[in-house]
């Protein structure tokens, strides 16, 4: 067995150089862990060489203190990608935003009156001229706006939907869990493929309180199937003094050809309350985004669940800059819409300007592809596009797209090749892709 003593003081290991530019207190408990792991080692009988003991304790340091975001090339062609982030936004939008975020701002200050005022205010006026909706509410996700709306107004009382539309989405969140955990009854009606608007009638008792109709955005029924429409749900609402929810999940206003329902389509006959995302086809930060009549925005506002719920300076700042785009109809610099609505000529040029560009040892040729919208958004929608596929000699299509992803350049494999879609490949990102393919090159001759 190794000799303990061996092994150096904690004080004696601070006092290394390599050590001047960190935090004490938090490398002291790097080294005190990392010691108990090696003694225990040595203890078992296993080896361990003394003389790397403070490189391993600094390589642990720098693994906990350093930023763990990183930029990376999205060229999956996927554009609202949740693991990456989702909705990205314009450097002019950002530009905007920034001298508020550095200096202090009117977020809950009225002006006028020289006292407190209401943060959402600030978005208010422009979700109404756009919408031509009586009032608007924002939380922190559109998670967040049907847990506030059912607790609100179904705790304790009955809530009527089609069991089509017993949705579930990322992370486990499921249409029933979160009724129960608003405290209301789910009350379904229906068929998976089949709810006609009898089923809706039949069900409503004294103790129904909402009809609620989810969006299907992250999957389609086909075949032999039929869904009633949000405007005869509002009017059997309307008939039995019940309120009309429409989750909407991931709504858009116009710049996409897609058939799903625009939201400015669905406001012209608007239901009592709408809800949405505001990170999806949107195209701006994560935000739940409520719509609907004043009187029952205004009872939400009551519930102190709010307070748990509500958005912060920066996604309002973000949100009134995108719905300022929206107003002035600047679409190009919402680039979630943007790169939607790319021209297909546009992305085959800018497929054989980049793939010019690649070393020929990646054998790179330009293809058709298929974009997607992503984000649990135009579910079997595709959106024609250009990409390169790349292939190196004597290794494996996962070999490569695994080197690349150690790169930031998140891929996909396509027809067993790599192969990076042009859409979701930002301007500004092309430099750096030629560069890092160039590098992997050379690090792949300097290796043999």
């Amino acid at each position: 067995m190794q000799d303990l003593r061996k092994i150096p003081q904690i004080e004696k290991i601070l006092k290394n150089k390599i050590f001047d530019n960190t935090n004490k207190n938090i490398l002291k408990n790097v080294i005190k862990n990392k010691i108990n792991k090696v003694k225990n080692k040595i203890i078992n009988g296993d080896k361990y060489n003394i003389e790397n003991l403070e490189s391993e304790i600094l390589n642990e340091y720098k693994s906990i203190t350093s930023n763990t975001l990183k930029p990376i090339i999205n060229a999956t062609g996927v554009v609202l990608q949740t693991n990456l982030g989702r909705s990205i936004f314009h450097k002019n939008l950002l530009n905007e935003v920034i001298p508020l975020l550095s200096h202090y701002n009117n977020l809950e200050y009225d002006i006028e009156n020289g006292s407190r005022g209401d943060r959402y205010n600030h978005l208010t006026k422009m979700l109404q001229a756009i919408f031509d909706v009586e009032d608007a509410l924002i939380v922190n996700n559109n998670a967040a706006a049907v847990l506030l709306i059912l607790n609100t107004f179904a705790k304790d009382h009955e809530v009527i939907i089609s069991r089509g539309e017993l949705v579930e989405i990322g992370g486990n969140f499921r249409i029933p869990e979160v009724m129960k955990s608003a405290g209301a009854k789910l009350i379904e009606v229906g068929t998976t493929n089949k709810t006609h608007l009898s089923d809706y009638k039949n069900a409503i008792n004294e103790k129904s309180k909402i009809i609620m109709k989810v969006h299907k955005s992250n999957f389609e029924i086909l075949g032999f199937s039929s869904e009633v429409d949000i405007q005869d749900i509002t009017n059997l609402c309307h008939e039995n003094n019940l309120i009309d929810y429409y989750d909407l999940g991931s709504g858009y206003i116009n710049g996409i050809d897609c058939n799903e329902p625009s939201l400015l389509d669905i406001c012209k006959n608007p239901p009592s309350l709408i809800s949405f995302s505001g990170d999806k086809l949107f195209g701006s930060i994560q935000a739940g985004i409520i719509l609907g009549k004043k009187d029952l925005i205004n009872q939400l506002k009551q519930n102190h669940l709010l307070r748990a719920l509500r958005v912060d300076k920066i996604s309002i700042l973000m949100l009134q800059a995108t719905l300022h785009r929206y107003i002035t109809n600047n679409l190009s610099e919402i680039p979630t819409i943007d790169m939607l609505n790319k021209d297909t000529c546009i992305l085959y040029q800018k497929a054989v300007s980049i793939c010019d560009r690649i070393d020929i040892f990646l054998n790179p040729q330009v293809i058709e592809v298929d974009s997607l919208a992503g984000g649990g958004s135009l579910p079997n929608k595709t959106f024609k596009s250009f990409g390169i596929s790349l292939q190196m000699k004597d290794i494996k299509a996962s070999k490569l797209e695994k080197i690349l992803r150690e790169n930031l350049i998140i891929s996909r494999i396509y027809n067993n090749k790599v192969t990076l879609d042009v859409r979701t490949i930002q301007d500004d990102e092309v430099e750096i892709l030629i560069n890092t393919l160039s590098n992997i090159n050379n690090k792949r001759n300097n290796d043999e």
